[in-house]
């Protein structure tokens, strides 16, 4: 959209300039995530500079407003954002992914693995996994429920108390459903 406006001389009014920046940092975490282009960090700048504000905390403050989930349930939780890959067998592997801003959310690890196996045992799925991403930390826990081999094989890492430490992982479209449903093959 951006590139539009800017390929016919025009610029967005500042509502819609602040409604697009929050979209690309949204989808790019605050331009921390593996699937940041160049495009994202010049369409970044350009709107920074268009709302005189600084982009990464206007990022920050939106991803801390939208990470109170004090107040939801864990089972919407763990449906709000959840993708699922339909493996060879017509079997399913389910990640659904919670972005937060520090760890309150992983304080709730046990309720939310609890609910992903509720899922995880209606729907048949051979494995459900929640990842819980602070991204200020650039941080995953993987919550396993099902076939923990699989995330074992996929990570190289034990399961332990139900989870998986992942440093520096922050997205489930090119960090974790490949190496799950390359595990899956393997």
């Amino acid at each position: 959209m951006v590139e539009r406006y800017r390929k016919y001389g025009l610029e967005p009014t500042q509502e819609t300039a602040g409604m697009l920046l929050g979209a690309v940092l949204s989808d790019t975490v605050v331009l921390n995530s593996p699937t940041t282009t160049e495009r994202d960090r010049v369409v970044t700048s350009y709107l920074e500079r268009l709302l005189s504000l600084d982009a990464q905390q206007f990022g920050r403050e939106m991803f801390e407003e939208s990470s109170d989930v004090a107040e939801v349930s864990a089972s919407d939780l763990v449906r709000r954002d959840l993708k699922e890959y339909e493996l060879d067998n017509g079997k399913t592997l389910s990640v659904a992914q919670i972005e937060t801003v520090g760890r309150a959310v992983f304080e709730r690890s046990e309720e939310l693995r609890d609910a992903a196996e509720r899922r995880r045992a209606r729907h048949g799925d051979v494995m459900f996994a929640v990842m819980l991403t602070d991204i200020l930390a650039q941080h995953t826990r993987l919550l396993v429920t099902g076939s923990k081999a699989l995330a074992e094989r996929a990570f190289g890492e034990p399961v332990v108390d139900g989870a998986i430490e992942l440093p520096g992982v922050m997205s489930r479209k090119k960090q974790v459903a490949p190496e799950l449903l390359a595990a899956v093959s393997g």
